[in-house]
């Protein structure tokens, strides 16, 4: 009977501990998302006035929703799980295309808090990452194949990734490996992201940040040579020296093997970004008015090395149809901007940006913004003159409730000498109602 009665327990303890590890207990479950229903207006994004094959770019016009559900659930011992599910699609009625109709994986992570000990939170599985004003990082770009919108209005910006947050306050560091692209038939072509981002409260109204980002590249052009490696250097300071005011500066420096452009062997690029925000609070319509200026270095044509900043994965929007069209490099930018709040549910802002090119040049180059699977908006050549162009964002937005927002979103840009001498004006509206749940 003893022996038997053993045998039960053992059993009883194996068919515990499998079940056990199999199924975690659930302590709270919440369900959340939004739905953006959007109305676009596209005009000569490619910068021309009639010479294109693809009349589609001089006029666009399409409606549009983007729908997000996501589930966190927190389950025992500081473990929590998050997935969100995403589409986005054009209005087409029962004509939906396999892009169109797709429900994608949008986030998909386990968060570990006080793992192994209690300064560690370890994030495994695919999560937003962005750090400081999300110069450097802020997101992994949408393939235009995966997706039926424009991809720069898309709402996907997630890495595949594992992050370890060391919380020492007033220090946090971060470091994160992330797996950009990788194809299972080949171990090359691949894009790998590995970084550290160090960030110290010195006071309440001083925070400074590091980092070092590695990102690995075998998803070149030339795929004959070794990998390319580009480091990224920098530093941010934020700061509110006075009540109301929010300022900041950064820079950054690119070095590492260049395999990309024939003849140039090493990266050597500069990138420098300044903001400062000022909210007249004790106005009554709520004022706020900020500037920014931006410095991104460009290639120099037959140079030794390439000088041209490479974007990373920033997530910026200097001015809406700018980010769209223009590469993310050579730049030299000076932007405005104000709100006001004129009643307590409605909110109008402006956004004006006057662009240069850092190095002029002759150089060809392509944005890698898609409208149409892998069809680019605009690309071509500097004429070796200096002034991209200047550009203007006015938007209004009404709280209707606390879960619904209106929003109309009015673009212009108009093209400068240093692009191609044949161009048009670039104009968008945008007008939507987002639901949040």
């Amino acid at each position: 009977m003893g022996k038997r009665l053993i045998a039960i327990l053992a059993l009883a303890l194996i068919v515990g501990l499998t079940y056990g590890a199999a199924y975690a207990e659930v302590q709270n479950v919440k369900i959340s998302g939004d739905i953006i229903a959007s109305g676009v207006a596209r005009s000569h994004f490619n910068l021309a006035n009639t010479n294109t094959a693809d009349k589609s770019i001089l006029k666009q016009n399409f409606l549009m929703t983007q729908t997000r559900v996501r589930i966190d659930a927190d389950l025992t011992d500081n473990v929590m799980a998050t997935v969100r599910l995403i589409n986005e699609r054009i209005w087409n009625g029962g004509n939906d295309g396999s892009t169109n109709s797709d429900i994608d994986l949008d986030l998909a992570y386990v968060t570990l808090k006080e793992f192994l000990y209690s300064p560690l939170t370890l994030t495994i599985g695919r999560q937003e990452i962005a750090f400081g004003n999300k110069l450097i990082i802020g997101q992994d770009p949408v393939s235009g194949s995966s997706t039926s919108i424009p991809t720069d209005l898309s709402e996907r910006k997630a890495f595949d990734a594992i992050r370890a947050t060391l919380n020492y306050d007033p220090l946090v560091v971060d470091v994160v490996y992330a797996q950009v692209k990788q194809t299972n038939s080949t171990d090359r072509n691949t894009t790998s992201l590995t970084g550290i981002n160090a960030a110290y409260e010195i006071n309440k109204k001083i925070t400074a940040s590091v980092y070092y980002w590695l990102k690995k590249d075998d998803n070149h052009s030339n795929t004959a040579t070794r990998p390319d490696e580009l480091s990224t250097v920098g530093a941010l300071i934020s700061t509110t020296p006075i009540d109301n005011l929010v300022a900041s500066l950064e820079a950054a420096y690119q070095f590492g093997k260049n395999t990309e452009t024939n003849n140039q062997k090493r990266h050597d690029a500069w990138a420098l970004q300044a903001m400062a925000d000022y909210t007249f609070a004790n106005v009554k319509t709520t004022p706020k008015l900020g500037a920014s200026y931006t410095y991104l270095s460009g290639n120099t044509k037959g140079g030794t090395r390439n000088t041209g900043w490479d974007p990373m994965f920033y997530d910026q929007q200097l001015n809406n149809i700018v980010y769209a069209i223009l590469p993310f490099s050579n730049m030299n930018a000076f932007n405005l901007k104000g709100s006001m709040k004129p009643t307590e549910d409605i909110t109008l802002s402006i956004v004006g940006g006057y662009y240069n090119v850092a190095q002029k040049n002759s150089a060809n180059f392509t944005v890698p913004n898609t409208y149409d699977g892998g069809s680019t908006y605009y690309s071509g050549t500097y004429t070796g003159k200096s002034h991209l162009g200047n550009a203007i964002d006015g938007t209004i937005t009404y709280d209707y409730t606390e879960d619904v927002q209106f929003g109309l979103t009015a673009g212009y840009f108009l093209p400068g000498n240093a692009l191609t001498e044949d161009t048009a004006t670039a104009t968008q509206l945008i007008g939507s109602m987002k639901v949040t749940f």
